[in-house]
């Protein structure tokens, strides 16, 4: 019998943006199944609005949903929704990853890192016996569930090493644009104290050029995708891939079809990079460039990057035409109106196409966490909304790291920056 399986990608409804792109984790997820048990084992659905009453009306016989932290109040809502119709849950993502022990008593079974290897463990044991007993959870690594009351967590799981394994993504779940993105690494080798990347997915692992052209390929030809973003943490991370990459795009006139949009970091960005980039079609580069003061830099990314690799950075992508799209951070603890006003400057100063600024936040995982914990600013059991990465939206519930200024001076500066951020957007059209 057909096992009907929902996987929930709980989001933030009333979030335009939350809702553009689909959730290619659960995608890889899909693959990862058909890939074991056969095509014909299950019948997916992928949804991220109106879920309890899919449930009703898809009525699965299991439910996995993932999350991040601003969005767990959500996912434990339909956690208790599915509970309370006796419908097995598995939990996974970022935020189950890095607190583990925030399982809702809802969830059966969390998973935590990487999901391919463990999903299909897990599955294996609902396809068995229709439900999770401790007994059968035991030797599965990888996961956190309860035995008589208590959160048992099992030993990590190996990361798969050969990345080109990985089946792509089941894109036939989602509507698929012509503007779509993918994943061609998984994993960032810096550590800045407000992302957890590294902490999420120990190390880089990178897909081979050959699998990303043929990924690639497959957008084109079955998607007729236009334009393409990879949503790597640091896509130009290794030099000697993306030389190799952009070889099989010019070879198979790949650049020709398609356009392409990347992330780098600053201090990566050199006349060659850029001139790669351009090469292989990419209009636009975004950066995490977060401050334009060197000692608020120093305090966010460890002191690898100052201001004039900034500079520098913004200036060899103007020179190859290419548009340096940039995110700012304001807020760090020690950070004064003074240094606020020099990364104001910068911006104000400097031909970025776009720019976004977002207020420092304490997300499970990262150094500002630990920060925020001790302060007694955040908890294992907070109320997870406080932690929305839209400030704009949240300005009276946001967690302020701020030693130096209080809320109503933070809300004036963010509102300033928002400002430039429409005068400058608009000056670019």
């Amino acid at each position: 019998m057909v096992k009907r399986i929902l996987f929930v990608n709980a989001i933030n409804p009333f979030v335009e943006v939350e809702q553009r792109y689909p959730n290619l984790g659960l995608g890889y997820l899909v693959s990862s199944l058909r890939n074991n048990f056969g095509k014909n084992m299950f019948d997916f659905k992928i949804i991220d609005r109106n879920v309890e009453s899919e449930i009703l009306d898809f009525k699965p016989d299991l439910i996995g949903i993932t999350s991040v932290s601003q969005n767990y109040n959500y996912a434990k809502k339909y956690a208790k929704f599915a509970k309370n119709r006796n419908i097995p849950i598995i939990v996974g993502g970022v935020h189950i990853s890095m607190i583990p022990q925030s399982l809702s008593p809802d969830m059966n079974v969390g998973c935590i890192g990487e999901g391919e290897k463990t999903i299909l463990e897990l599955f294996s044991v609902f396809l068995d016996k229709g439900r999770f007993l401790n007994e059968d959870l035991a030797d599965i690594n990888g996961i956190i569930y309860r035995k008589d009351n208590n959160l048992v967590i099992n030993s990590s799981r190996k990361q798969i090493e050969n990345m080109d394994k990985i089946v792509f993504p089941a894109r036939d779940m989602f509507k698929i644009g012509r503007h779509s993105y993918m994943f061609t690494s998984r994993g960032c080798p810096y550590n800045c104290i407000f992302c957890a990347s590294s902490r999420f997915w120990n190390k880089v692992r990178f897909f081979s050029a050959e699998y990303v052209i043929k990924e690639i390929e497959e957008l084109i030809s079955k998607h007729k995708v236009k334009l393409i973003s990879f949503f790597d943490d640091l896509f130009i991370a290794d030099k000697q891939r993306l030389k190799e990459i952009v070889d099989l795009i010019k070879k198979k006139k790949i650049d020709k079809k398609v356009k392409f949009t990347c992330s780098a970091r600053a201090n990566l960005i050199t006349e060659e990079i850029a001139s790669l980039l351009k090469e292989m079609g990419v209009l636009a580069v975004g950066l995490g460039l977060e401050s334009g003061s060197d000692k608020t830099l120093k305090y966010l990314k460890g002191g690898n990057v100052s201001v004039e690799d900034n500079i520098n950075a913004i200036a060899i992508l103007k020179k190859y035409n290419i548009a340096a799209n940039a995110s700012f951070v304001i807020g760090s603890p020690k950070e004064t109106k003074e240094d606020i006003l020099e990364t104001y400057n910068f911006i104000k100063n400097n031909p970025l196409s776009l720019f976004d600024i977002y207020v420092l936040t304490p997300y499970p995982g990262t150094e500002t966490w630990e920060y925020a914990r001790k302060r007694n600013l955040v908890s294992n059991d907070m109320d997870w909304s406080k932690l929305n990465v839209n400030f704009g939206k949240n300005l009276k519930q946001s967690i302020i790291l701020s030693e130096v200024l209080n809320r109503e001076e933070i809300i004036s500066i963010y509102r300033k920056f928002q400002l430039l951020r429409l005068f400058k957007n608009i000056k670019n059209v």
